[in-house]
């Protein structure tokens, strides 16, 4: 996977969100309130490489308790997130000392779906995946530490077939996070602009890659079956 093509995808990823608070638990922020949603789209979006249309973006879709969106059947899709500033404080901006978790799940509308990442087979050979991630400023010359993955923590696409699985990662354990060329947040070389990328969160949610990179983008074996992916919760604690 060539750099233009990861690099090209995370200048894309704008949207415009709006975050419900769950007040009743303190200093808990969640992505959206799936239960009692209010009206409008969902607040998230999923941003898919080599789009035809002006805006890279497709708008997931309300379920009951939680978003979705489908699975297209090329290798494709590489992130869902959000980066509106009504977040700022909660989700994004300083996240120093918190911890993300995510509920995600895949349902199957026809067959039996097989999962592909862009560019399989490759070298490292781990199936299509997601995992959780976050950028900092990306403004000026490219760099590196303005990108983070949790790593190792992810979930294979093909398990959730199995059921629903929750992904943690903690910003205050730089060894759970790795950058764009996969340098850990804990590194002596590192660790100094890991901690800066933490307090000032730009853009937050899942990322899907596959084989030997985390944001190449994955689909469904054209043939195989159909799906869709579900987000359940997205929290920052505490």
């Amino acid at each position: 996977m060539s750099l233009k093509r990861r690099f090209s995808l995370l200048l894309a990823t704008l949207g415009c969100l709006v975050m419900a608070l769950f007040v009743f638990v303190p200093n808990t922020s969640h992505a959206e309130d799936f239960e009692n949603p209010k009206p409008g789209a969902p607040k998230w979006k999923v941003v898919d490489y080599n789009r035809i249309q002006t805006h890279p973006a497709r708008v997931p879709n309300r379920i009951p308790g939680g978003i979705a969106f489908d699975f297209l059947y090329k290798p494709d899709t590489a992130l869902l997130g959000t980066s509106h500033p009504s977040y700022n404080g909660d989700l994004l901006g300083d996240m120093t000392g918190k911890t993300l978790s995510a509920t995600v799940g895949i349902t199957v509308t026809s067959g039996t779906p097989v999962f592909t990442y862009y560019g399989e087979p490759d070298g490292c050979g781990r199936p299509a995946n997601v995992r959780l991630y976050f950028r900092t400023d990306t403004g000026g010359k490219f760099e590196e530490t303005d990108y983070w993955w949790s790593n190792p923590m992810s979930v294979d696409l093909q398990a959730l077939l199995a059921g629903d699985a929750t992904l943690v990662a903690n910003f205050s354990n730089p060894a759970e996070w790795s950058d764009f060329y996969g340098h850990f947040g804990n590194d002596p070389l590192y660790a100094a602009a890991f901690t800066e990328a933490i307090a000032d969160v730009q853009f937050v949610g899942l990322s899907f890659g596959g084989g030997c990179f985390f944001e190449n983008g994955v689909g469904i074996r054209p043939g195989t079956g159909s799906a869709y992916f579900r987000l359940m919760d997205f929290t920052a604690t505490p």
